[in-house]
C-alpha cells in the first residue's frame, strides 16, 4: 500500500512538472496611448450673478437689487436678448456668503451667437460664468480610439525594441470613454484626450 501511494505521489508531481514547463509565465508589457478626442457644443449656458456688494460703493445711484437687475435686461434687451428666458435662483446667492442682496440667473440657449451676446453684455456689479454642455458622437468616439490605440502600440514597440523582444497579441484594454453630460466651464485652449491602457503579449 504504501508503495502504492509513493507511486501516485510520484506521478502527481511529473504531471505538475510537465504543466510548469508547457504553461510557462506569460511575459508582458503595459502601456498607454491618447489622441485627441473632438467634442461638439450642443448648448450653453450663462450664470449671471447680481450682487450689490460690487456695486454698493462703486455706484452710488444703485439704490437696490431691482435697479441693478432692471438695468441688465435692458442692456440686454437692446442687444436682442430674451430676458424672459431667465431662471433666477435666488437661494443658490445666499447660500454663496454675500452681505448684501443679490441673485443668480441662469440662461440657456442653443445659439453661440445669443450667448456671446450674454458674455459681453458685462455691467458693474454683474459676474458672469460661461458654461457648455459638450457631446462626442460615436464616430468621433470610434476614430479617437483607433489613434489611441495606434499610439499605445507605438510605445510598446518601443519599450520592447528596448529589451530585444516583440509585441505580441493584446490581453486587455480599457479605456476613459468621454461620458460627462455636466454643464462645464468653457475653456478654448483646452484639449480632450482620450486615453486607453493596453497590456500586450511579449514575443
Amino acid at each position: 500500500m504504501k508503495k502504492f501511494t509513493l507511486f501516485l505521489v510520484l506521478i502527481l508531481i511529473g504531471i505538475s512538472s510537465t504543466e510548469a514547463q508547457t504553461n510557462p509565465k506569460e511575459r508582458t508589457v503595459t502601456v498607454s496611448g491618447a489622441a485627441p478626442l473632438e467634442k461638439t457644443i450642443e448648448k450653453y449656458r450663462i450664470k449671471a450673478t447680481l450682487s450689490m456688494d460690487q456695486v454698493y460703493y462703486a455706484d452710488t445711484r444703485m439704490e437696490n437689487l431691482e435697479q441693478l437687475k432692471k438695468q441688465y435686461f435692458t442692456a440686454l434687451k437692446e442687444n436682442g436678448v430674451d430676458v424672459s428666458k431667465f431662471e433666477e435662483k435666488e437661494m443658490e446667492y445666499f447660500s454663496l456668503g454675500y452681505q448684501r442682496d443679490g441673485t443668480v440667473l441662469y440662461y440657456e440657449t442653443n445659439s453661440k451667437e445669443i450667448a456671446m451676446k450674454l458674455v459681453k453684455t458685462n455691467l458693474q456689479g454683474v459676474q458672469l460664468q460661461f458654461q457648455v454642455k459638450q457631446h462626442v458622437s460615436s464616430e468621433k468616439n470610434k476614430a479617437a480610439l483607433e489613434l489611441a490605440l495606434k499610439d499605445a502600440m507605438k510605445n510598446a514597440n518601443s519599450l520592447c525594441k528596448a529589451i530585444n523582444t516583440s509585441v505580441g497579441e493584446i490581453i486587455s484594454i480599457s479605456s476613459n470613454q468621454y461620458h460627462n453630460e455636466d454643464w462645464t466651464s468653457y475653456y478654448t485652449d483646452y484639449q480632450e484626450q482620450f486615453t486607453v491602457n493596453v497590456v500586450y503579449q511579449m514575443k
